[in-house]
């Protein structure tokens, strides 16, 4: 070879490689690194955590760069700061150092963001949002339930249009579980069977949690399965809903596990006095996210969400507007009673368009009332049947049920979600 030209040893090549073509060291080098910094932190800004320390083990110039870039790690942290911070709390890394702290501190958990979950307990079902606590910068869950106090409620009245039909008040508050049912924090280990221990409850309950494993959709070879959530309700994900073992080595590697499910393991101990412990009531709960466009109001789907019904004896009962298309309406319980269990029909509106009549009493003047089929059954979900009602759609925040063969109208209203996960009511 010569100074002045480097032959190719292909001859069917008639190009002549020349030292100017030979890249250098510098030519070499990523085309990243050769950006300014400032548009460098704008492009990683858009990944996530993991991307981001995948990232910075490539070269020792981006680990510093996004080792120190608060930017960065701020945009990671973020979406779960404005799901949980109240309005009026100004977004910080606090109780940590930096975004990156936080992120790293509870990297292990950080697919249990802000949302809300269900469960199959019994016949009554759970329900259970999830949010990060910027007081103790842990990740939480507690279960919420509805309170009724019907002492304070106003009485049955008489319905304008029909005095045979009684309206009765409905105005729940929710309550959230005195401590948190779920905890994660910086400290927080793996225990036993990948189990990890629970605050106690002020009763005495002791609780393990431990992951789920989804099931492969070809799997689900029949509708009749028993799984959580059940195919009525639309999920990401789906697990086995009875185990002979108590679901013990259900999972053994967590990279196995699905980030939309999770199971709870409760019991009560005790101790005698020979010192000797008891364990009694053991209970395994499977538990699902319910997926966000569910909840998520959209001006198409204008009553899609999250509602709180009036069940008479039965107290107040969480409710899944869900609506698959445009005009169908089915209202499932994500909470439930010993007739009508969770995860089945509370009603169902065929078609939301065809309007029945329009209101013209007192109660809800101008609000449309469509056709419905409510859904009622015996003790146990025994005898169950639909039988024919109606829906008075008085706002996309509030709705009437009219029992017809009950006399009786109902009150739903919409749970705020985004303000339940902020620390709020709710409602």
């Amino acid at each position: 070879m010569t100074d002045s030209a480097i032959e190719s040893s292909d001859p069917t090549l008639t190009t002549k490689m020349t030292p100017s073509t030979i890249e250098s060291p510098e030519s070499q080098v990523s085309q990243l690194l050769r950006l300014p910094t400032e548009m460098e932190v704008k492009i990683f800004t858009f990944l996530d955590g993991e991307s981001l320390i995948a990232t910075g083990s490539t070269c020792k110039q981006l680990n510093t760069l996004i080792r120190d870039s608060e930017e960065c790690w701020k945009s990671v942290c973020l979406p779960i700061l404005l799901s949980s911070l109240p309005r009026d709390i100004p977004v910080s890394s606090a109780p940590y150092k930096s975004y990156r702290d936080l992120y790293l501190s509870l990297r292990t958990f950080a697919w249990f963001t802000p949302g809300i979950w269900h469960g199959n307990r019994d016949l009554l079902g759970s329900l259970y949002v999830s949010r990060y606590n910027h007081v103790t910068g842990h990740l939480e869950a507690h279960e919420v339930f509805c309170v009724h106090d019907r002492s304070a409620m106003l009485p049955y009245r008489e319905w304008s249009l029909s005095p045979s039909v009684f309206v009765q008040d409905f105005q729940p508050r929710i309550e959230r579980s005195l401590t948190a049912v779920i905890k994660f924090s910086p400290r927080t280990e793996y225990g036993k069977n990948n189990e990890i221990p629970q605050p106690r409850s002020p009763r005495g309950m002791t609780t393990t949690f431990f992951h789920a494993a989804a099931i492969l959709p070809e799997r689900i070879v029949y509708p009749q399965m028993n799984l959580w959530p059940p195919q009525l309700i639309p999920a990401d994900d789906r697990t086995r809903n009875e185990s002979p073992t108590g679901f013990r080595g259900h999972v053994l590697h967590r990279m196995d596990a699905s980030t939309n499910l999770f199971r709870l393991r409760r019991w009560i101990s005790f101790t005698n006095a020979d010192s000797h412990g008891v364990i009694m009531g053991e209970r395994v709960e499977t538990i699902s996210r319910l997926r966000q466009d569910l909840w998520t109001q959209d001006p198409e789907f204008p009553y899609r969400g999250v509602w709180i019904g009036d069940y008479e004896s039965h107290g107040g009962e969480f409710v899944l507007f869900h609506q698959p298309t445009k005009n169908r309406l089915e209202a499932i319980k994500l909470t439930g009673d010993p007739n009508v269990p969770r995860a089945e029909y509370s009603f169902v509106v065929d078609d939301l368009s065809h309007t029945e009549r329009v209101c013209v009493e007192r109660e809800w003047p101008g609000a449309r009332v469509v056709a419905a089929q409510g859904h009622t059954a015996a003790l146990n979900f025994t005898n169950n049947a639909f039988s024919p009602t109606q829906l008075i759609l008085i706002s996309d925040d509030l709705v009437a049920h009219y029992w017809i063969n009950l006399s009786r109208i109902k009150i739903f209203r919409r749970v705020n979600i985004e303000d339940l996960m902020r620390g709020g009511m709710g409602l």
